[in-house]
């Protein structure tokens, strides 16, 4: 039924936020001209691997070794801040969702060095498909330490009902509207 739901409101989101992706991409292409979307390879439901889509914020000449963006990385181009503050530059990983690599509502998925970091406990995260939003998203995000993450991700899949989805969305929607939704870490490397 999750699945379901997932594709249903995928394409209609995607219907509804068109103007949006198209601003987007007008942005992306007058800040520095390239490829619309940012791939990057993460690890997902059971430990496999897929692409995740973002539409670019930063410069194609720049360097994309650093795991973690601060705030006013140098690399972000004009307007990108903008694409990242409203989670605009997140809006891709709707085909994500639609194509079956991800849920709306799950743990967010990581990079396999992050995976192996994980205890065997906290690898459980995986036994879920990965979300756009979670409950860590909602309770702080990238402000908290990534073992702090990891038990919300862990705390979800043992509550997980459409309920506790419907709560986790909503209160998603209000932190993107009020451009509260990006935060960033408080050290870079978060591990730590």
């Amino acid at each position: 039924m999750k699945r379901l739901i997932d594709v249903v409101v995928g394409v209609g989101i995607c219907i509804i936020t068109l103007p949006v992706w198209l601003v987007a991409v007008v942005i992306i292409l007058l800040a520095d001209p390239g490829p619309i979307f940012f791939r990057q390879r993460r690890v997902g439901l059971n430990g496999n691997e897929f692409y995740i889509l973002k539409f670019r914020t930063m410069y194609l000449k720049q360097s994309t070794s650093a795991a973690t963006t601060l705030k006013k990385d140098p690399r972000i181009f004009k307007g990108g801040n903008f694409l990242r503050k409203f989670k605009i530059d997140e809006m891709p990983q709707i085909l994500n969702v639609i194509g079956g690599s991800m849920s709306l509502v799950g743990p967010r998925p990581t990079v396999r060095d992050d995976v192996e970091k994980m205890t065997n406990e906290q690898k459980r995260r995986l036994k879920v498909r990965p979300g756009i939003t979670g409950l860590a998203q909602i309770s702080g995000n990238t402000s908290i330490p990534w073992d702090e993450r990891i038990r919300f991700d862990l705390r979800y899949i043992e509550k997980q009902s459409m309920w506790l989805d419907l709560v986790i969305l909503f209160k998603t929607a209000l932190l993107v509207v009020s451009g509260r939704a990006e935060t960033h870490p408080p050290h870079d490397d978060e591990w730590k």
